[in-house]
C-alpha cells in the first residue's frame, strides 16, 4: 500500500484520519506520517492500516501498467442477516465523530438515531470487522440459527 492509496481509500469511504487510526488501533501520527511520506512504519502496522481499509469495503489494486490504485469492493445485495454477538465492544464512526460503546447493541441503537444523511458514511468496528451502513441494517443477535 502506497501513501497515495491510502489517502485515496479513506476518501472513497469518507474517513478522517482519525478513524481509519481508531479502526486500525494506531497513533493518528502514524497515519498522518504515512500519508505524508514523512515516515514509513513498520509492515505489521501497514497491514493493520491496510486491514482495517479493507473492512470497510476498499479493495487494493495491484500495479497493472497504470499504476496501483484502490476502489470499492462490489456490494453484494443481500438480505441475509449477519448474525453478530451483541455484547462485544463497538465503535461508532460518523463524520467527524467516534462513539465509543460499550456493546454492539448500544453502537446500533446509536447508529438508528443518527439523521439519515450521516447513516450512509457511518460505520460500526466490532470484534475486527467494519460493518458498513448496509451491512449494519442486517446485524441479528445471537448464534446463526443453524448454529443452535
Amino acid at each position: 500500500m502506497t501513501p497515495a492509496q491510502c489517502r485515496a481509500a479513506r476518501g472513497l469511504i469518507s474517513w478522517s484520519q482519525q478513524q481509519l487510526a481508531d479502526a486500525a488501533q494506531v497513533g493518528i501520527v502514524t497515519v498522518r506520517q504515512f500519508e505524508t511520506e514523512a515516515a514509513k512504519p513498520r509492515n505489521a502496522t501497514l497491514a493493520v492500516i491496510r486491514s482495517a481499509l479493507e473492512s470497510a469495503g476498499v479493495v487494493f489494486v495491484d500495479e497493472n501498467g497504470e499504476g496501483p490504485g484502490v476502489r470499492l469492493r462490489k456490494t453484494q445485495m443481500s438480505n441475509e442477516p449477519i448474525y453478530v454477538n451483541a455484547g462485544q465492544s463497538a465503535v461508532l464512526f460518523h463524520g467527524a465523530k467516534t462513539e465509543v460503546c460499550l456493546t454492539l447493541q448500544e453502537a446500533v441503537i446509536a447508529y438508528h438515531k443518527l439523521p439519515p444523511e450521516r447513516k450512509e458514511a457511518a460505520t460500526i468496528k466490532s470484534g475486527g470487522r467494519v460493518f458498513s451502513a448496509s451491512e449494519i441494517e442486517r446485524l441479528h443477535y445471537g448464534p446463526r440459527p443453524e448454529d443452535r
